[in-house]
């Protein structure tokens, strides 16, 4: 659980911010006489399926005189896909907020335990033993936040301050005996922001200017793989960003979006990259702008580039970070229609540099790396039309390429990325508060594997898998009848080795659940 001390100093902060930036905070608020009366919503749901599966949630919130409350609780339970196995997790979230005249401020904290239990594999030491040993994987965050925003004309100031623990550990078993692994990590971020809203020659002008302040610590140790001891590292960033929106206005509406981000990369000496003499120093931009040619149709078109570091170093040449992982967007599309006949097109194109993955086929445990350059080109189209009253049919066609650029072995698709994905859905709405919808989605068959010159040609064979739901209103009670894979169809989308190491998908699967609300 998240340490009281910590709590209290984020709440302590917030009301000492508020105190600094609002120091009317008291007096400008809603009157203490006369205000409104305070309304409180709960919502508890349960739910049970097949395999052992099922969960439970439970949410509580209140709002009175400029002040809310809210509170989480949900718990899940599931056997996995292999007999013995289970998976446990429990959550929690809550937070307050107070709204004042000229701003608001609040804070708010969650946390979420996960326990998975595996029997180890079969091996001859294991058999004589009364009690079979189990790989035991257990993972752990909190998260804690708090935030002041103050009003000032057109002109809005905020800071927000967070703090996220993770903490995992892994027990796995084996011939030669047991061995953990383990690690734990710290993030710390201090956010502050300023919004300006105008009009220019009767251009609408929303400008963000921030800075994002990060200390990041991770402590690792392990008796695996020949990581005996403790390996602790360090990382700082910071970052400023500016995001400009302009809105023209008139029978063409168009806008405009611009966003840059510029952030600088610290680590321990130690823990530099080898020839990641850019890796410290990272630039993102999103571009974005759309127009509205009659009043059903409109286009837009945007492209991005985007980056991402390795923040978890578990590569197979130690803890160590990866190249930065870099990403070029491109997109143009068109929307038409309205609420009873729509539809959309989209043309896209993504280039991927160093993108970092975890590859489980390096070894038992599997490794964090980087992939050689690759791109995914294609097209989706999305359609929605009211049949009746109360009917309406969705349906959806992705068409994807994807393949590795500037490669050594030029050619192959991308393992695991389907050409062509469909989906069609009917929702019907009854009278008395009953629902229900039914869909079907198809898969094209792709590669999988893990060769990159095409030696392997096995494939995921295409499927097709239908899921459908029926709910029904009872005053205050929800109830629900769910299932997918229907057709208890066979099929599988995970083979890390050429016709070897596959793995099934879910079988037919049926659920149940009531939900209150009040």
């Amino acid at each position: 659980m998240m340490p009281v001390s910590f709590a209290l100093t984020i709440a302590t902060r917030s009301l000492l911010l508020c105190a600094l930036a609002m120091p009317a905070c008291a007096q400008e608020g809603v009157p203490r006489d006369g205000g409104a009366a305070g309304v409180t919503h709960g919502d508890f749901s349960a739910e049970l399926a097949q395999g052992g599966q099922h969960s439970v949630r439970g949410a509580l919130s209140r709002d009175q005189d400029g002040m809310s409350l809210d509170a989480t609780l949900d718990e899940q339970r599931n056997g996995n896909y292999r007999d013995g196995s289970v998976f446990h997790q429990r959550g929690f979230s809550g937070g307050a907020e107070w709204k004042v005249r000229h701003g608001r401020f609040g804070f708010s904290a969650d946390r979420q335990d996960q326990d998975t239990r595996y029997p180890a594999p079969d091996a001859p030491y294991l058999a004589l033993l009364a009690a079979r040993p189990e790989d035991r994987y257990r993972y752990d965050v909190r998260r804690a936040s708090a935030f002041v925003q103050r009003y000032v004309g057109n002109v809005e100031l905020g800071v927000e301050l967070s703090q996220r623990e993770k903490r995992a550990t892994a027990v796995y078993a084996g011939e030669d005996g047991s061995g953990e692994s383990s690690y734990s990590s710290r993030r710390r971020q201090l956010s502050p922001r300023m919004r300006h809203y105008g009009k220019v020659g009767g251009v609408g002008t929303d400008t963000e200017l921030g800075l994002d302040l990060m200390q990041w610590e991770r402590r690792s140790g392990s008796a695996l793989l020949g990581r005996d001891g403790d390996a602790r590292r360090r990382q700082h960033s910071r970052a400023l960003l500016l995001r400009e929106e302009l809105a023209f206005g008139g029978p063409h509406a168009p806008r405009l979006l611009l966003g840059l981000r510029h952030e600088q990369f610290r680590l321990d000496p130690a823990d530099m990259p080898a020839g990641g003499s850019d890796w410290e120093n990272q630039n993102a931009w999103d571009l974005q702008g759309s127009f509205l040619l009659r009043p059903q149709i409109s286009v837009y078109a945007k492209a991005a580039r985007s980056y991402r570091i390795d923040d978890d170093g578990y590569t197979s040449a130690g803890y160590r970070p990866l190249a930065g992982q870099l990403r070029r967007e491109v997109e143009v599309g068109a929307t038409f229609g309205d609420a009873a006949r729509s539809a959309s097109v989209r043309v896209f194109s993504e280039r991927l540099n160093n993108q970092i993955v975890f590859d489980q086929s390096l070894g038992q445990l599997g490794f964090a790396g980087n992939l050689d350059p690759s791109r995914r080109d294609g097209i989706a189209i999305e359609a929605s039309v009211a049949l009746a009253r109360d009917w309406r049919l969705d349906g959806q066609v992705r068409q994807v390429h994807a393949r590795y650029d500037d490669y050594a072995y030029t050619g192959p698709d991308i393992a695991l990325v389907p050409k062509t994905l469909a989906t069609l859905r009917l929702y019907w709405t009854g009278q008395g508060g009953a629902s229900a919808d039914a869909g079907v989605q198809w898969l094209r068959a792709l590669r999988y594997g893990h060769d990159f010159d095409n030696s392997c040609l096995a494939r995921v064979p295409a499927f097709a898998t239908l899921d459908a739901r029926y709910a029904r209103k009872l005053g205050a009670w929800e109830l629900e009848l769910a299932g997918s894979n229907l057709a208890n169809r066979r099929h599988y989308g995970d083979a890390p080795g050429c016709r070897s190491s596959i793995y099934q998908n879910d079988a037919r699967q049926l659920r149940v659940s009531a939900r209150y609300h009040f």
